[in-house]
């Protein structure tokens, strides 16, 4: 149940990271798409009750967050959920996701500063 949750909360994660500046380039979709397979996929094998590997639900989650133009409190939102389950937040998820979130920031000429200042958020979330 943790990784799905995991899962719903990194697609909100990095959408507000890369709609951060009001536009979600191809650029940074393709970013996200090669962290979910080279990263995400191989870390942990759950699957849904089809078979699909439960990493697809960052995937639903960004495509759900981009439909619905919602990007204000999805760090809130993967805050609240990092604080609930600090415990499970081993550092090889914890550098997964400080990894995914800079690769998408860099995915579109480079880092911009509203970007710069999520992922420093980020990363003073997981060190408190």
């Amino acid at each position: 149940m943790f990784y799905e949750e995991l899962y719903t909360e990194l697609g909100k994660l990095f959408y507000h990271i890369s709609g951060i500046d009001g536009n979600v380039s191809p650029e940074e979709k393709k970013a996200l798409q090669k962290c979910i397979s080279n990263t995400w996929k191989p870390m942990e094998g759950s699957t849904d009750s089809y078979g699909t590997d439960q990493a697809n639900l960052i995937n639903f989650s960004f495509d759900f967050e981009e439909a619905e133009l919602i990007s204000e409190n999805n760090f809130r939102s993967f805050e609240h959920f990092y604080l609930q389950n600090k415990s499970f937040f081993t550092t090889e998820i914890i550098n997964n996701i400080l990894q995914s979130g800079k690769a998408i920031a860099e995915a579109c000429r480079g880092k911009n500063k509203k970007e710069q200042k999520l992922l420093d958020n980020i990363i003073h979330l997981f060190e408190n």
